[in-house]
């Protein structure tokens, strides 16, 4: 039986429901339940409170894998791949990258380039960040989707005389939560009869301050617990997804393809990867990165387009390519190529 090490955050001691926490807990559960394969597992949540232990487990697991699996944010990733170029390896890597910073971070932190080359496979969710990493010398890359497990589940759409907007993630400023919330409100004064609900993790001193914003068409509802059907349900009651993102690490945020999946129209800011995920015109609309102005634009040309259920039927169309199954199967062949199984 070949033997996997995954080293990866999943966060199993506390309740981390961030974009980067949820897709290495996919890549775990899709790993555990291919045959013929073993995965040794190292959580790296809150490593710098337990550095030494960590080291010790990658290092005694190192020498009982096959290969090794890695999903994480840059930063991360660089301290265990300079680790592993430190015991000149000779087994396979695979390399997940958690954002859209990598290039980036490569050329202004001055990271050792040969840490990169040597790797056998690394996974990019973007065309630009590929061809951002080959430019930098490192050939070694592929494009590979975010992806969800996408579950049957109750559709609960009815349609209201308003239109209903969402945001699902992370609660921070950084996400553009303020703007989404003065575009509800000046949609509402303007007498565009709109609303918006709020679900993510939230620190207690932000929620204190976006809520002294709030009208009576804005709620905040507390976290989702995802689990594959429950956030698609619960999403699925609304029309529109405003992302206003500004976060400047975004890549393809697992959040948007939860919208696909749950048949929404899209109303988001022209972030680097933007244009790669978002069909502007056919399933909603990019406005110009921090242009709030043109956001109120695009989305009154949305409400005055009768495109809404064309745009919703779009989005739904687009989560088939982002399905874990079909986005992983090419990866699963080759971690599993040592036997012969019937993939």
């Amino acid at each position: 039986m070949k033997k996997i090490l995954y080293i990866a955050t999943t966060a199993d001691k506390r309740n981390r429901l961030d974009g980067e926490t949820i897709k290495c807990r996919l890549l775990r559960n899709y790993l555990e339940e291919i045959n013929n394969i073993k995965i040794i597992f190292v959580d790296t949540d809150n490593w710098k409170k337990h550095i030494l232990k960590l080291v010790f487990l990658i290092l005694i697991n190192f020498f009982r894998c096959n290969d090794i699996v890695i999903s994480s944010a840059d930063k991360g990733a660089n301290i265990v791949l300079k680790f592993f170029r430190i015991l000149n390896y000779k087994k396979k890597i695979f390399y997940f990258v958690i954002g859209g910073s990598l290039s980036k971070n490569i050329i202004e932190k001055r990271w050792n380039i040969n840490t990169y080359k040597k790797i056998n496979h690394i996974y990019v969710e973007s065309k630009i960040l590929k061809n951002n990493l080959n430019e930098l010398g490192i050939k070694n890359v592929d494009v590979l989707n975010n992806f969800r497990k996408i579950n049957k589940f109750d559709n609960k759409y009815q349609k209201s005389e308003k239109i209903r907007f969402v945001y699902f993630g992370r609660v921070i400023k950084e996400k553009g939560i303020e703007q989404a919330i003065n575009l509800v409100n000046r949609l509402n004064d303007e007498k565009y009869k709109s609303s918006l609900d709020i679900y993510g993790q939230c620190k207690d001193d932000y929620l204190d301050i976006i809520k002294t914003t709030f009208t009576e068409n804005i709620k905040y509802h507390g976290e989702i617990k995802p689990d594959n059907r429950t956030e698609y349900e619960i999403l699925s009651q609304y029309d529109v997804f405003i992302f206003p993102t500004e976060y400047s690490g975004e890549c393809l945020p697992g959040a948007l393809i939860d919208a696909y999946i749950a048949g929404l129209a899209i109303i988001a800011s022209n972030w680097k990867y933007a244009k790669e995920y978002i069909e502007d015109g056919k399933n909603g609309y990019i406005f110009k990165y921090k242009d709030y102005n043109d956001m109120y634009k695009k989305t009154i040309k949305l409400i005055k387009s009768n495109k809404l259920n064309y745009f919703k039927d779009r989005s739904k169309e687009m989560s088939k390519k982002y399905d874990l199954e079909k986005v992983l199967i090419h990866f699963k062949k080759e971690i599993s190529e040592d036997f012969n199984e019937n993939i």
